[in-house]
């Protein structure tokens, strides 16, 4: 009997069908199946057909595939790793000089990356597949590849190799630490002969445990173009993770230290590319001991390396300390000499005014609480001219340049904070804050030579030496100046009646000399740094050195002082707050000037010359201006003395 039921028609015959044209055109087109396929001669072949066995062919493939993570991972029964059709593809297999082949140098990164980007970070490298393959892409190598189509760029396979990949940590593998110069090499072989003697390479030989390698410097997979700005910004840091360790025979600080703190490191961390980084000067891959001849900092070729960016520098130019450290005073007992000076004027003057205010301020408020608030002085009928035009005019470009200075300044003293680095970009750059620090100095040298002409045609106008010198409007200190300060001392723990002062009291002189000479010291110390070349054929490359540590500590001292001393004195008391606005109208209260200044009144209505210092109030919205100007500064002011506090405890 013939049985009716059809057969169950089979599920997967799709398997027993290839692409004939793919396969014509493979290397194993002239390959029998069961060349492949052994063991699959009987009809019907089973559902699933063994592997096939391509070691039969490509014995010394297989064998190094064996020696591999992939054969290890398979071995431990992960059946989801590479075998040799997921790379070199199926019945499609081509040479991998063929573009349409999986392992062509432009195509085989999507057969890497379709797994790997599924793997998790591993014990030895914590990123995931991922991230290292994004890393990959942006780096010079991966832009190489997918942007330019350069066959010649490394791929997964250039550094890992392509049939034996091990882990890392393996010292067979191939980007095991030791022999990444080797790997490297493979392509950069000029650059790998000049590093293998270089301190570096000679390190690694030897075994010691200091030899940098190249991953070290340039990574492994986010490899960027040395040309490119960003790296080299970035090649200091790198530099840094080493030599961040404090120096042979120093106390604590290291030579990446001392680099922040050069100009050099501080326009860098502006992100100033022109300034000279750790390879302008040691070189990149030919780093020597500066004792070898052929090193670049040898100091029979020192100079030549200086004058690749200070071109017609001088011999003494190449004597400056580019890693000068003025805390050491055993290695440089002038700069720490000369760094103890400053600390020692600021502690002074910080600490003697910084009491003073708060005492003030402290004497203030009993003042108020036992009298009530401070009288307020109206200019009706009349105002006593207390500044002339020429005074308001210079006292206006003081202000101008100071704040400039500091704004631009600011960021490179303090260029490895983030709020430095964001005020240099809110100016523009680092180059822009530069150029505009120049403009800004230039116009603090013409204002203080258009003041001391000032001063000079006003001595000849009204008074002898003698007494433009020692008489009471003189801005040199006077036996009254200690008795009146003294006598603000009484008053501060005492109570009663304050010292009767003349047209300048001793706070305004110190404020004064302290402004006068500090904008010799400060433009002096800045020509120097602004003309190296020039003031290098006249004076020695440590000079410069001294100028940096003077430059910036007497800036620091300038900014803290104004900043809160003379804010205090001149707006913030409870007698003046919020602004005393005699500076910018140039004239005040005549009652007011009597109450402050009863000494000089005094000598001006016995002298007769009250009068002639009488005029109208000045208007209200000069007086509003005024007000206004003044708080913005002293917010501008303080929110710099804050920032500068906050980083120097490392919370900003």
């Amino acid at each position: 009997m013939v049985s009716t039921r059809r057969a169950k028609p089979r599920t997967d015959l799709g398997k027993l069908y290839f692409d004939q044209t793919a396969f014509a055109s493979s290397v194993h087109a002239t390959v029998g199946c069961l060349a492949c396929h052994p063991g699959s001669e009987k009809l019907p072949h089973p559902a699933i057909l063994p592997d096939p066995s391509c070691e039969s062919c490509h014995a010394t493939q297989a064998d190094l595939h064996l020696r591999g993570v992939h054969a290890e991972k398979w071995a431990e029964g992960n059946r989801e790793v590479p075998r040799c059709w997921t790379c070199h593809g199926g019945h499609d297999v081509l040479p991998p000089t063929e573009p349409r082949s999986r392992t062509y140098p432009l195509n085989v990164l999507t057969v890497c990356t379709s797994c790997h980007e599924k793997h998790g970070p591993s014990a030895d490298v914590g990123q995931t597949g991922r991230q290292l393959i994004d890393a990959y892409l942006g780096s010079a190598h991966g832009k190489a590849v997918r942007r330019s189509g350069l066959i010649v760029a490394a791929t997964c396979p250039d550094c890992h190799r392509a049939h034996d990949i091990l882990p890392s940590q393996d010292p067979n593998s191939s980007v095991y630490r030791r022999r990444v110069p080797e790997t490297c090499g493979r392509c950069h072989a000029g650059i790998q002969e000049t590093y293998q003697s270089s301190v570096h390479g000679l390190a690694l030989a030897r075994g010691d445990g200091g030899g940098v390698v190249c991953t070290d410097c340039h990574t492994a997979h986010s490899i960027t173009r040395a040309s490119i700005p960003s790296s080299s910004i970035d090649i200091v840091a790198e530099c840094g993770e080493c030599h961040d360790a404090p120096r042979p025979g120093a106390r604590k600080t290291s030579f990446y230290k001392t680099y922040r703190q050069s100009y050099h490191g501080q326009a860098t961390g502006l992100g100033y590319t022109r300034a000279a980084r750790c390879s302008d000067c040691h070189g990149a891959h030919d780093i020597r001991p500066v004792s070898d001849p052929n090193s670049r900092l040898h100091p029979d070729r020192r100079i030549e390396v200086c004058r690749e960016c200070h071109q017609g520098a001088s011999e003494q130019f190449a004597s400056f300390e580019p890693h000068a450290d003025y805390r050491d005073g055993r290695r440089y007992p002038l700069l720490h000499a000369v760094w103890l000076y400053f600390v020692i004027v600021m502690s002074g003057a910080f600490g003697f005014f910084g009491l003073h205010s708060l005492l003030w301020f402290i004497r203030s408020v009993i003042e108020r609480l036992k009298h009530g608030p401070h009288p307020r002085f109206s200019a009706n009928p009349h105002a006593i001219v207390r500044f002339s035009r020429a005074d308001r005019i210079n006292h206006f470009f003081v202000i101008v340049s100071f704040f400039g200075l500091t704004l631009t300044g600011l960021p490179l003293l303090y260029s490895d904070r983030d709020w430095a680095r964001g005020l240099a970009e809110m100016l523009g750059g680092g180059n822009v804050a530069g150029v505009l620090h120049r403009i800004f100095a230039v116009m603090l040298i013409c204002n203080f030579v258009a003041h001391i002409v000032t001063l000079s045609r006003r001595r000849r106008r009204h008074e002898s030496w003698k007494d433009w010198l020692f008489g009471p409007n003189t801005m040199l200190p006077r036996w009254k100046d200690v008795t009146d300060c003294l006598g603000m001392f009484r008053w501060f723990f005492r109570g009663g009646a304050k010292p009767a002062f003349d047209r300048w009291t001793y706070w305004e002189k110190f404020d004064y000399m302290a402004e006068l000479f500090g904008s010799v010291i400060i433009g002096g110390s800045g020509l120097l740094l602004w003309f190296p070349i020039f003031f290098s054929a006249i004076l020695p490359g440590w000079a410069f050195n001294v100028a940096m540590i003077i430059h910036g500590y007497e800036a620091l001292l300038a900014l803290g002082f104004i900043f809160t001393i003379h804010f205090f004195n001149a707006h913030l008391r409870l007698e003046k707050f919020p602004v005393d606005d005699v500076i910018f109208t140039g004239s005040l209260p005549e009652d007011e000037f009597k109450h402050e200044r009863g000494v000089e009144y005094a000598r001006l209505v016995e002298t007769g010359q009250l009068d002639s210092l009488r005029v109208s109030p000045a208007p209200a919205w000069q007086r509003k201006a005024a007000v206004a100007v003044g708080l913005l500064a002293m917010a501008i002011g303080m929110t710099l003395v804050v920032l500068i506090i906050l980083g120097s405890f490392d919370v900003l």
